[in-house]
């Protein structure tokens, strides 16, 4: 497992990481209610959560699909299971939790699923999107969320962190906004990007929020790094800087969301 997983091992810091963002984002509407905007989900009754985590997506979706809908979440860390579970029942949903490290294969029969959602983490396990074209019915829709390359690595040069951006960009190209669209229309034959166009926005009154989102990034930029270490020397100071500077640290957070349809291989 890479250490780069490490923080969505822990759903509570994931949560409080997605409050943060929530509450700091110059964007009002929340790239969730963004996602599923427009959509009838209403018939649909069985859904799959790919990279599900702590029921981020699935929180919302839910209360979209159908009363006897059954929500399958999948993730690579048990510890997921419970808030999962909990955020399904709450919207009066059925919901079921299975844990693996996706790949390249998913073990569903073809046709199988009316909706297939992966929210931030098809980066992870882009091989999979065959599969998922597979499982899909003729007629369902798969939703996906990414970032963009343009602001995934942010102001990390300057902090004094190449070698992190560079890795963070890498990681990021497995499946960005950028080129998501080529993507998937080798799998899909009806795609739909919708551009999610967003800042987080930290003031001096934010210090504390800012250096727990800092501290849940640790893992992407420094090996073996944990979301409990203290904030790098360098980062530290080029917060000070920023602050000093212009009494406010922004970080760019540009996602964009896919819509596909019609899967190729039916």
């Amino acid at each position: 497992m890479s250490p780069s997983l490490w923080p969505y091992k822990a759903p509570s810091s994931h949560e409080t990481m997605s409050a943060i963002i929530r509450r700091r984002s110059t964007n009002k509407t929340d790239v969730r209610e963004a996602a599923l905007d427009g959509l009838d989900l209403s018939s649909a009754t069985k859904i799959l959560d790919l990279g599900c985590g702590f029921g981020f997506m699935a929180e919302k979706l839910a209360g979209e699909v159908a009363p006897d809908a059954e929500l399958l979440g999948v993730d690579a860390w048990q510890s997921n299971e419970k808030q999962f579970l909990e955020k399904v029942s709450s919207a009066g949903r059925s919901g079921r939790f299975h844990c693996v490290e996706l790949d390249s294969t998913l073990p569903w029969e073809n046709k199988s699923y009316d909706v297939v959602v992966c929210c931030f983490s098809l980066y992870f396990f882009v091989e999979i999107l065959p599969e998922v074209a597979r499982v899909l019915r003729p007629d369902g829709l798969f939703l996906a969320v990414t970032h963009s390359e343009h602001s995934v690595a942010g102001d990390l040069p300057a902090a004094g962190f190449e070698k992190a951006a560079t890795g963070l960009l890498s990681l990021t190209r497995n499946f960005s906004a950028e080129n998501g669209s080529e993507l998937l229309g080798a799998h899909f034959g009806d795609v739909t990007r919708v551009n999610y166009i967003n800042s987080l926005r930290f003031e001096k009154e934010h210090l504390d929020e800012l250096f727990t989102y800092m501290r849940f990034k640790l893992p992407f930029l420094l090996p073996d790094a944990k979301p409990t270490d203290e904030i790098p020397d360098n980062l530290a100071r080029y917060v000070g800087v920023a602050m000093a500077r212009s009494g406010e640290v922004v970080v760019e957070k540009n996602d964009a969301i896919f819509r596909a349809r019609r899967p190729l291989c039916h």
